[in-house]
């Protein structure tokens, strides 16, 4: 049985590759799980392999789920043929040339993108369980990029914003909220200095009355004065 040499290499970095033989008859979900353990993924997320012109041009898609089989109406308008499954697809359905191209893509959401290439047809080894990795070029990138958390210093002001609204992540408004009670207490305390100015005022007023009226030290100045 014919066996295909692919050269898998990394869409974003084409000196990262690993040569992945399978057999004709083996099918594309094989070669996926292949192609995971090459690149030590999680195969845990969704895949299409997508049959590739010279150009690297996608045509007709093989996909990994069921679910994923289904044309979008964009699709049909364009009228993409049908969605092929992995498992039951073989891989010779799809060799039209000597150095037949793939498109790999796993992970919808992160797009992981891979280039393969046919770059030998072999004879079958006996002693070798296919698929199997035969050469592996380059570090494999993490499948998750860890991205580092990086805490954001809060100044006292914004700090007691976020104590005052019990909010996680201190905002403008909460800052504005500080500021409008900071003005309110501010006000109060005004106020309240104003009114005891206030009675002072009144009580200041009343003796100004009782020396008016005559009463006080210049009333009692006048009648000892008289006597």
């Amino acid at each position: 049985m014919a066996v295909y040499r692919f050269r898998v290499s990394l869409e974003e970095n084409e000196d990262i590759f690993r040569d992945i033989d399978i057999k004709s008859a083996q099918t594309f979900e094989q070669f996926h799980i292949a192609i995971q353990e090459a690149y030590k993924f999680d195969n845990k997320h969704s895949a299409s392999f997508f049959v590739s012109d010279d150009y690297w041009r996608k045509n007709q898609e093989i996909t990994l789920k069921k679910e994923d089989l289904p044309l979008e109406e964009e699709e049909i308008r364009k009228k993409v043929d049908p969605k092929k499954l992995m498992a039951e697809t073989k891989i010779a359905k799809f060799i039209e040339q000597p150095h037949q191209r793939f498109i790999y893509v796993f992970d919808m959401h992160v797009q992981w993108g891979f280039l393969i290439e046919m770059v030998k047809i072999a004879e079958e080894n006996p002693k070798l369980n296919y698929p199997v990795c035969t050469r592996t070029v380059g570090t494999a990138p993490k499948q998750y990029k860890q991205v580092p958390i990086v805490k954001e210093e809060l100044s006292p002001d914004m700090a007691m914003a976020a104590l005052l609204n019990d909010l996680d992540t201190p905002d403008e408004e909460a800052y504005k909220t500080v500021e409008k009670q900071e003005e309110g207490v501010e006000e109060e305390d005004l106020t309240t200095l104003e009114g005891e100015e206030g009675e002072e005022s009144e009580e200041e007023q009343e003796g100004d009355d009782f020396n008016e009226d005559g009463g006080g030290d210049a009333a009692f100045d006048e009648e000892g004065h008289d006597d």
